[in-house]
């Protein structure tokens, strides 16, 4: 018997029947040993979702893991959402085996793929200690209702309506980490940060070819996003609005924005660091403010930012009330309509920038 079917047989065993296995000690031998290693395991080991092509079965083993939390591997294949996978409980570790596992959304599921947090329409529970990774989310745009950009109907109509159709949303979390994780094709956003999350770490994610964003933040603080890769968005490759504040951003590359490359409103005290931004079809970086005008993207450090091919500016500030950002040690190359444009002259203070 294989050591895979020893490890089957004897979580069969733990599970269903319910009853604890004993050891005859009569001597160490290696069948002891080895018996033993399978009742550590049955401890210890992740809990693996088999190879199937129903995400209900991976919802479910994330459903039954114990009050304390757990770890769920899903192996490698294709899995069908029919609807999203929900981690709405604490210390959840969800890992894939890479590229070559899938979790793609049915036709016609009309709903997001993966969804950490509460799906009340305002999500009053917090959850934390969520770790997912090694996985690749296909939202499968071109097969849902083009009309739903949110779960199961028109945005904001009641119920599920309040949550958008993304590849990733987070939703009232905190200590939570994403990592080596690949969203693409989803009918809302690629990674979606909302509803007052703190200390997220997302790093070594790629998104592209979203119907919105690649990745987009709000009501987010305290947080670091790290080694991105967002090409292809038909909106912006980041958009950071509604108290995205006091978080750092760094070594992201986006290209191909089908409008701006990096979009900031109600943004406040956040430092961005080694970009290099690449044809975006309007603006390259875009600071704006919401109807408040005392809720503008302001106080900002943009520091070491290549920006090229753009539309328009390189670096557009779009309103008085966006004060107080800074600009240093970057380059503006090529772009339509000049290398750092303002409302009004003196609204970015810039230092070591190279115009070309």
């Amino acid at each position: 018997m294989s050591v895979n079917k020893i490890y089957e047989h004897a979580f069969r065993i733990a599970k269903e029947k319910r009853r604890r296995i004993t050891l005859r000690t009569a001597r160490m031998g290696p069948i002891l040993i080895l018996t033993l290693v399978i009742i550590i395991s049955i401890l210890v080991m992740p809990i693996y979702a088999k190879k199937i092509t129903d995400c209900n079965k991976i919802q479910n083993t994330i459903n039954s893991l114990p009050s304390t939390g757990g770890k769920v591997t899903i192996k490698a294949g294709t899995y069908n959402c029919k609807e999203p996978i929900v981690i709405d409980r604490d210390n959840v570790d969800l890992r894939g085996m890479g590229y070559a596992t899938v979790l793609r959304l049915a036709n016609d599921a009309n709903s997001p793929v993966l969804l950490l947090g509460n799906t009340t329409e305002i999500p009053i529970v917090s959850r934390s200690n969520i770790h997912i990774s090694d996985i690749v989310i296909d939202g499968n745009r071109e097969n849902q209702n083009q009309s739903y950009e949110c779960w199961t109907g028109p945005c904001d109509t009641g119920g599920f309506t309040a949550i958008r159709n993304n590849g990733i949303t987070l939703r009232n979390v905190s200590d939570v980490t994403i990592e080596r994780v690949t969203v693409k094709k989803s009918r809302s956003g690629g990674l979606v940060s909302e509803k007052h999350n703190q200390r997220i770490n997302v790093h070594d994610f790629t998104s592209l070819d979203n119907q919105f964003d690649g990745l987009a933040a709000y009501n987010t603080q305290n947080s670091i996003f790290s080694n991105l890769y967002l090409y292809d968005n038909l909106a912006a490759g980041l958009s950071f609005d509604i108290s995205f504040n006091n978080n750092i951003v760094n070594n992201v590359v986006i290209t191909g924005s089908r409008k701006v490359g990096v979009f900031m409103r109600d943004s406040k005290d956040n430092f961005l660091h080694g970009f290099q931004i690449r044809n975006s079809i309007e603006h390259g970086v875009f600071l704006a403010q919401n109807s408040d005008i005392t809720k503008p993207a302001s106080g900002n450090t943009f520091s070491g930012f290549i920006v090229s091919n753009s539309g328009g500016a390189g670096f557009r500030v779009n309103d008085l009330s966006n004060i107080n950002n800074l600009v240093i040690g970057s380059q503006f190359i090529g772009n339509s309509d000049g290398c750092i444009s303002e409302a009004a002259s003196g609204l970015i203070q810039s230092y070591g920038i190279v115009c070309r």
